[in-house]
């Protein structure tokens, strides 16, 4: 017996000799010593996406599969589904067979789903790690009970866009830093007919149907304010908040409804500042590349202690997929900073900028990017970004459609028959929570 036991020691270890290779490389044994393990069996990975363009994530999931030849990624890009339509079917499929092994979702979501969704496993990404790499939001929307449920694609927020030949005209050299020096700015950028119909707007905020981001906008305001939604979203300081925005349409009459949709009346020059993130700034320019434009900073009620706004989309493995070690190792790797950097400059190929990193670390890259112009400011308010259900354009059509409600209850119709905005945000709260 022990003879036959050398034998077969011998058998394995001769091959290395020969070949200058360690224990480590060889299958299935190599593991135990600390090697890599050899998949041994081909998988596909199923992944929908959103938003980035196939010719990108294919280079990327191309790229991965010759590191990993058992690998194959197949990407289905589902930018044509609204996001609300994107949820429901996300839902849907993680509670039943046939789910994809890697999904897009809305940072605003994870809570919600994770449930339905395989945590990172616990040797591949370490939660203090994770922490540092990415922005506090990432970790306050992804990290549920101490596991990892989503990696961020990218990170991005709110910001506010000016008309710079607007600002020139009023000898305004700077954006405003602050709600009451941006209030005075909006009035001073209006311009009225003699009949008292808009020439211009000074800014793009009070109302909610022609407004993409008004509830991103309110969202900011609250979370400003400290209020936690919806368990405070009737309370004193959310009160003040909607009072503040509605402000602008029943009190300054800067904007109503009877104007575009606010980022069509920036390119049409009818309005000279607006909220929207960075994507918001690529359709700017793609419909009025002529338009020289600034972006800033959002607006912050305390400066000492500043808030904004982040919404972004995260990558998540499902958890009824058989290949959940596989897809999360995709995930890993496809977050690394250099194939960041790599989706950056792919990405430029085809818009005039990439998506905002999400790494903490290669926030210094944008500054020396040609369009960093345009999302440094809003990289530059993530280390103290909130998030949260309001989150617009981003699947949460049930909670935005609520807020949406008690704004238009509060600009329309006659002031007497209008009711309070404590009764307005108290039916807010009502329907908030019997979801």
């Amino acid at each position: 017996m022990k003879n036959k036991l050398l034998t077969a020691i011998l058998l394995l270890t001769l091959p290395l000799f020969i070949s200058a290779c360690s224990l480590k490389d060889v299958p299935i044994i190599g593991a135990l010593f600390g090697g890599r393990v050899v998949p041994q069996k081909e998988v596909t990975l199923k992944f929908w996406g959103l938003w980035e363009s196939p010719e990108v994530m294919n280079s990327l999931a191309l790229d991965y599969s010759q590191q990993n030849p058992k690998i194959t990624i197949s990407y289905d890009d589902r930018s044509i589904i609204k996001p609300d339509q994107h949820k429901e079917t996300v839902k849907s499929r993680l509670s039943e067979t046939g789910a994809p092994d890697i999904i897009l979702i809305h940072n605003s979501w994870v809570p919600e789903l994770s449930e339905l969704l395989a945590p990172a496993p616990a040797g591949l990404i370490d939660v203090t790690e994770y922490t540092q790499r990415f922005y506090p939001i990432v970790s306050d929307s992804a990290v549920v009970q101490g596991k990892i449920y989503a990696v961020p694609a990218y990170y991005d927020g709110l910001a506010l866009v000016y008309n710079m030949a607007h600002f020139d005209e009023i000898d305004q050299a700077t954006p405003p830093t602050a709600w009451e020096e941006f209030r005075r700015l909006a009035l001073s950028l209006t311009i009225k007919d003699e009949d008292g119909g808009f020439v211009r707007s000074g800014a793009a905020i009070g109302s909610a149907d022609n407004i993409d981001f008004f509830s991103d906008i309110l969202g900011l305001m609250f979370a400003q304010a400290g209020v936690a939604v919806p368990e405070d979203i009737d309370s004193k300081p959310a009160q003040d908040a909607l009072s503040f925005y509605t402000m602008f349409v029943n009190e300054d009459k800067i904007w109503d409804s009877t104007l575009p949709e606010a980022s069509s009346a920036f390119t049409q020059e009818k309005v000279s500042m607006i909220f929207v993130p960075s994507w918001g700034v690529l359709d700017i320019i793609r419909a009025r590349p002529d338009l020289e434009i600034g972006v800033a900073a959002i607006p912050q009620a305390l400066p000492d202690n500043p808030v904004s706004w982040g919404s972004f989309w995260m990558f998540a493995v499902a958890g009824n997929s058989p290949n959940q070690k596989e897809a999360w190792e995709f995930i890993n790797y496809i977050t690394q900073n250099e194939q960041q950097l790599k989706m950056y400059d792919l990405a430029l190929r085809y818009r005039t900028f990439g998506a905002p990193y999400a790494s903490i670390e290669l926030a210094d890259q944008v500054s020396e990017a040609t369009a960093g112009k345009y999302i440094k400011p809003i990289l530059d308010t993530a280390p103290f970004a909130k998030s949260g259900v309001l989150a617009g354009r981003a699947g949460n059509t049930f909670q935005t459609n609520i807020l949406k409600e008690a704004v238009n209850s509060l600009i329309t119709g006659q002031e007497q028959t209008r009711p309070s905005v404590e009764e307005a945000l108290t039916t807010v709260k009502a329907d908030l929570t019997t979801q």
